[in-house]
């Protein structure tokens, strides 16, 4: 992992750290850099990213659903969603529909990061049930169950 600024660096220390105490088996990419945890029926990537020559921000995104019918009526509801909630947002590629929000991390402390790892995860799961039912797909639990990667994901983002 190269690191822009020792911030960015100490940030990510302190994630790496901080994962193995909440979670049993967070899995590491060294090819990225990231994180991944399950938590109830989604899966969290993490990952800390420079902002600014002095601060980092710790990413937490959940892969929510997979595969959904995309309709005005489904965008039109996630921004409604968005701005009714006090954090985070949704936010889609292709027909993948993920939830988000970031902290900075110069002074993260576990608490600071376990508390928004567990508001993501809430919200996710607790939408992605609805929106299965509504528009179809998948849970991203079930579909790396029923696949066994990331892999569309990667393809989206230029790696291979």
């Amino acid at each position: 992992m190269k690191f822009k600024h020792s911030v960015h660096e100490e940030t990510y220390r302190r994630v790496e750290e901080y994962l193995p105490e909440f979670f049993d088996d967070p899995y590491h990419d060294d090819g990225n850099g990231h994180f991944y945890v399950r938590y109830g029926s989604t899966v969290l990537e993490i990952s800390v990213e420079p902002y600014g020559p002095k601060e980092a921000v710790v990413n937490i995104m959940s892969y929510c659903v997979q595969g959904a019918a995309v309709d005005e009526e489904l965008l039109r509801g996630l921004l409604q969603v968005n701005h009714s909630l006090p954090f985070g947002s949704f936010s889609l590629l292709d027909d993948d529909i993920f939830f988000a929000h970031s902290i900075f991390g110069r002074d993260l402390e576990p608490r600071d990061l376990l508390g928004a790892i567990a508001a993501v995860a809430d919200v996710a799961d607790e939408y992605d049930d609805r929106i299965v039912a509504k528009y179809g797909g998948t849970t991203a639990l079930e579909r790396i169950r029923d696949t066994g990667g990331r892999g569309k994901r990667k393809l989206a983002i230029g790696q291979s």
